[in-house]
């Protein structure tokens, strides 16, 4: 099955997918590639077609939603490293890797409902201090990986950024509060996103045919304590005044009625 679901993502994207893309995407022999190409092409039903029997099979669905870009890169990626190299660039940068042991020992303690003791560095404390927290979950931000957890020291969920964790062990203490206590973790807001009205009518009806198409705004549902992390990674403008094209060219046309988005955490 998974391997028709990444067969299904490289049709979708590429626009076709013969007996020998599936050949070299799976490294499999021609029975097989055959053998799949009916699976799929019974999968696809109507959205795809062949013109005969040994013709590619051609996507003609009107939509391709069901599978992101983000998920095309990540089959290419462990299929195809050749269409990597010569036709797709992924310019994305991680500006902050995640040492294993951190990562495994942040994620065992959200499952289990542990405690584990930091060495935390912060603008605050650029040395790193100590101390004991309790994640409820590991969260992929824009360009960083956060733990969300409560805080025995500052007695609140907080948000602590992996890649400043400078050590890291389990503690014997069951979390004295779960992800069903956090208030900011549970609350949902709704940014409403539209083009910056700075912007001329022409520039607008540009921007919001790139961003949102068929409308003149894109509301996003965002859990309270990320919100500016998305905020951030798009170039949201949250102060029109202030905020100006071309810098910002999409704006949060909603703020006045949110809580405060920008609290920092130590």
């Amino acid at each position: 099955m998974s391997h028709l679901t990444d067969l299904e993502t490289i049709l979708t994207w590429e626009g076709s997918i013969d007996n020998e893309r599936i050949r070299q995407l799976l490294d499999v022999k021609t029975v097989w590639a055959s053998r799949l190409m009916g699976e799929l092409t019974t999968r696809m039903g109507d959205r795809a077609r062949r013109a005969s029997a040994h013709a590619p099979l051609e996507f003609i669905g009107r939509s391709n939603n069901r599978y992101s870009p983000d998920e095309y890169l990540r089959v290419i990626s462990h299929h195809d490293d050749k269409a990597l190299i010569e036709q797709i660039e992924d310019a994305r940068v991680d500006l902050s890797p995640i040492h294993l042991a951190i990562f495994s020992a942040s994620f065992s303690a959200a499952k289990t409902g542990w405690g584990i003791k930091i060495v935390y560095r912060s603008m605050t404390s650029p040395s790193g201090r100590e101390s004991i927290v309790f994640p409820h979950s590991i969260v992929r931000a824009p360009r960083r990986w956060h733990m969300r957890a409560w805080c025995e020291e500052r007695k609140s969920f907080r948000d602590f950024t992996l890649g400043r964790i400078s050590s890291i062990e389990a503690v014997d203490t069951p979390a004295p509060y779960t992800k069903i206590d956090d208030v900011e973790w549970n609350q949902i807001l709704e940014l409403v996103i539209v083009a910056h009205p700075d912007l001329s009518v022409e520039q607008q009806e540009m921007i919001a045919a790139e961003y949102f198409p068929g409308t003149t705004a894109k509301r996003l549902r965002v859990r309270q304590c990320l919100a500016s992390y998305v905020i951030q990674d798009l170039r949201l403008a949250i102060d029109p005044v202030t905020q100006l094209p071309p810098e910002y060219q999409l704006l949060v046309s909603n703020v006045d009625k949110l809580p405060n988005l920008f609290v920092s955490n130590f």
